[in-house]
């Protein structure tokens, strides 16, 4: 078989496991389904750990892991690069070994084998482990799971352990999340230099755990039968409930993440529920601001509403600008959490054609996270 290269979120993946040769290609689930399935099922009841997760790549605790169907576990985190096993590299904190092995014992490579990483200890020293930690939910090596970033799906697997970078080298740490191999990256489309590479945030990983779902293979063919399971697991996780905001008849919506952020401020998706590909963070400053340019059909008084989180404990109240002139403060009051979004709306003058709305903080936290602006 040759070998799979990621899948697009729109598009049915068109080769099936044995399990799902059934299956008529017309109902199979799409990567954007399945992950709307899971992303509708990552919420605070059903979160796995009761401590958060470090992001391997940033170094922030705030990673989390959902039980998203019995026996199916998801997170969004970075991806940190891992160029350990059989394969050689330059990379300093190269090693020659994984955790986990091949079906013939031989290390797992890679820069050939799609793998994510997990602790392999639990740190706590308790049961179960405050952290997720995969001895405590039916998972070993080679457990298959699929990894979806920025509108692309594949297979992988269980393949290696890490030690936090606060730890000592002899405790292989649960409490990181969010690294993968060289392999991985190169078929999401992040860069997969071990040095230089990774992405800060927007890759879930959906792992799928019991024995069914460990995936046997060599170095050589592990990446292929990995890549055969996709569409299984995409049936597995099924459409969801999942759906957009609704708009308004006669209004129109524009992303936060088309326009542009005073410095300091990050286009973002590692948060739940945002619309289009991610939304905009205003850096954490008194005038940090964000620039979303907007059309208006015919001039005149329109209504801005605005989607938005603020996780945090203090109401973020913001100056509205259009073209540069300000038309009034408007507040953004705290939401349960960061992946919980609100709206608020003002009234101001618009021209017929291009105007620019500019959201500036005024406080020292800064304005709050905004995924769009409906025009009313």
């Amino acid at each position: 078989m040759a070998a799979a290269a990621a899948l697009a979120l729109a598009t049915p993946f068109a080769i099936k496991s044995a399990d799902a040769a059934t299956t008529p290609a017309a109902t199979s689930v799409t990567a954007a389904q399945a992950l709307a399935a899971v992303q509708a099922n990552m919420t605070t009841a059903n979160k796995v750990n009761s401590k958060p997760h470090i992001n391997t790549m940033t170094r922030a605790q705030n990673v989390n892991v959902y039980q998203v169907k019995p026996g199916v576990y998801a997170y969004t985190s970075g991806m940190a690069i891992d160029t350990d096993g059989s394969d050689s590299d330059p990379d300093p904190d190269h090693q020659g070994e994984t955790t986990w092995q091949d079906s013939n014992g031989k290390a797992l490579g890679a820069h050939h084998v799609p793998f994510y990483v997990l602790g392999d200890d639990c740190w706590d020293r308790t049961s179960p482990c405050p952290h997720f930690f995969y001895q405590d939910h039916n998972m070993t090596g080679r457990q298959f799971a699929l990894m979806f970033y920025n509108g692309k799906v594949i297979g992988s697997i269980f393949g290696d352990t890490q030690t936090a970078n606060n730890q000592t080298t002899s405790d292989n740490d649960s409490r990181e999340l969010g690294e993968a191999s060289v392999k991985a990256a190169q078929l999401l489309g992040i860069p997969s230099s071990g040095t230089t590479g990774g992405v800060d945030n927007g890759v879930t990983v959906v792992m799928f755990s019991g024995s069914s779902w460990v995936v046997s293979g060599t170095n050589a063919t592990l990446n292929d039968n990995a890549q055969a399971r996709v569409q299984q697991a995409l049936d597995s996780l099924g459409t969801g409930a999942s759906t957009p905001p609704t708009t308004p008849p006669g209004s129109t919506v524009f992303e936060a993440e088309t326009g542009t952020l005073s410095a300091g401020g990050t286009f973002d998706s590692n948060h739940l529920g945002f619309t289009g590909t991610g939304f905009a963070n205003p850096a954490n400053a008194a005038g940090a601001y964000v620039d979303i340019p907007v059309t208006a059909a015919a001039a005149g008084t329109k209504t801005l509403t605005f989607r938005y989180s603020d996780g945090t404990t203090v109401a973020r109240p913001a100056t509205i600008s259009v073209n540069g002139t300000s038309r009034g403060t408007l507040n953004f009051p705290i939401t349960a959490d960061w992946d919980t979004w609100s709206t608020a709306s003002i009234s101001v003058p618009l021209t017929a054609g291009a105007n620019t709305i500019r959201v500036t903080g005024t406080t020292a936290v800064g304005a709050a996270n905004i995924d769009s602006v409906t025009i009313s």
